[in-house]
């Protein structure tokens, strides 16, 4: 494996449990939905890629199996994180260096302190690695007050999560994983439900991060922005990998996968 690729996927597919049924005789049969179809590509240290497609896609599916949350019992083929296979060996040492940030911030922030919430994973992580910082707790405040000072959150660590705007979780979020700096970060719907200036400042950040990233949305604007790289599934699989800033512009290929022009495009017809 080139010493360069950080993730490798080959032919990942991945099935849901969709539904059971019953026959006439009462016998049961499960069901299930591909939502993965033969997906593969590599990733490059340091690169930023944007995942787009219709509802339904499988976006969130492949990020989700990409940071090893989803049923390795569901999946076949193969996910490799620095050259490891991601399976039930190596998962937890692999998830280590991967950051996931839901689309849903109140899904990552359940304590009752911005200062805990960041905290957590840090000291988890410590603590499996049998660090003795894990106990100390000045070497932890400064760590906690990093991470937030660099998704420009200052003076609210000990704010309850509940009571931030949504763009302040949203960033809180994104502070929990940067805590103990992992070398991949995973966004689902990172813009999702932002204002116009908080999204703004969001994809600032994000973007002058020095990680290995990879974003699943529907905001194309954002992708356009992000992005070099863009990669188009539709009903399971890749039907596009490549250059983002000419990809977007194809009105026709992206009406044809049920997906439109970015608005800033829209606004210049």
């Amino acid at each position: 494996m080139n010493s360069n690729v950080i993730i490798e996927v080959k032919n990942l597919k991945y099935k849901y449990r969709s539904t059971t049924r019953v026959n006439d005789k009462n016998e049961s049969s499960i069901e299930y939905k591909e939502a993965l179809q033969d997906v593969s590509f590599i990733v490059a240290k340091g690169e930023k890629i944007s995942i787009i497609g219709p509802n339904g896609a499988g976006k969130s599916t492949l990020l989700l199996n990409l940071a090893g949350l989803m049923e390795q019992k569901n999946r076949s083929g193969e996910i490799l994180i620095s050259g490891k296979i991601l399976d039930d060996k190596n998962l937890y040492n692999l998830r280590e260096n991967i950051g996931f940030v839901f689309q849903d911030p109140n899904d990552q922030l359940f304590s009752t302190t911005v200062f805990d919430d960041v905290a957590f994973g840090l000291i988890n992580l410590l603590n499996k690695k049998k660090d003795p910082r894990a106990r100390d707790k000045e070497f932890i405040k400064n760590v906690v007050n990093e991470s937030l000072a660099s998704v420009n959150l200052f003076g609210i660590e000990n704010n309850m999560p509940y009571f931030l705007s949504f763009g302040e979780k949203k960033l809180a979020a994104l502070a929990t994983v940067l805590s103990y700096s992992p070398e991949i970060l995973l966004l689902d719907e990172p813009s999702s439900n932002m204002d116009p200036k908080n999204r703004g400042d969001f994809i600032k950040l994000i973007k002058g991060l020095e990680k290995t990233m990879i974003i699943a949305t529907h905001d194309l604007d954002l992708a356009y922005e992000f992005s070099d790289r863009t990669i188009i599934l539709n009903k399971g699989k890749i039907i596009f990998d490549g250059n983002t800033k000419g990809i977007l512009k194809d009105k026709d290929f992206l009406e044809a996968n049920n997906l439109s022009l970015p608005l800033m495009f829209k606004n210049l017809i």
